[in-house]
């Protein structure tokens, strides 16, 4: 019975920052489908592709839809990074919507590949994907920030083209990643 109660604590230790990491903790999926909790609940986790908050997010939470600066951009393409200190997980939760979509499988079932040691290229290439094209997707979803940027004329169509292709760089970081290398700062286009 000893055995049992630690095997359950550390399977537990080891999950529940994982789970809350990518927003599907019991705490989570209560919050989310209560009719009662409003939206200015601090406990509510945006689970939409585009968004997230805290350690559910990514480091700065950006909300795709809602960038319409500059600055948020910057933030934006660094948050598509991932978080390195959620391991190659790096905070999946910006990006399910889109990882559901191309690879196939259930969030359960990515976690268990990952807990594994997968990264994700390595979960796409076993499924038969190209990786290109779980980066491509991503920056895909996260391009309309970009574009809402440029149509109010706070950056121009060249600095664009280096957020697009800072973006694809970000991604193409997370999807790869091997969980060792350091990962880049992001402080804004070349001038």
């Amino acid at each position: 019975m000893q055995l049992r109660r630690t095997l359950a604590t550390v399977l537990l230790a080891a999950v529940v920052p994982v789970a809350a990491a990518c927003g599907t903790t019991a705490e989570a999926a209560s919050t989310t489908t209560s009719s009662t909790s409003s939206t200015s609940d601090s406990s509510v986790a945006d689970t939409g592709p585009s968004g997230g908050r805290g350690g559910q997010g990514g480091p700065g939470g950006v909300d795709v839809s809602s960038v319409t600066t500059e600055e948020q951009l910057v933030e934006l393409v660094q948050e598509a990074y991932g978080d390195g200190g959620l391991d190659l997980h790096r905070g999946h939760q910006p990006v399910q919507d889109v990882l559901d979509e191309v690879l196939g499988i259930s969030h359960d079932e990515l976690h268990v590949r990952m807990d594994a040691g997968q990264n994700l290229a390595a979960v796409a290439e076993d499924l038969g994907i190209d990786p290109q094209e779980l980066v491509d997707a991503m920056v895909e979803s996260w391009s309309p920030a970009i574009d809402t940027v440029l149509a109010s004329g706070a950056i121009t169509e060249a600095e664009a083209e280096q957020y697009r292709a800072a973006l694809e760089e970000a991604f193409e970081f997370r999807v790869t990643w091997d969980g060792e290398e350091e990962m880049p700062t992001f402080s804004g286009p070349e001038a």
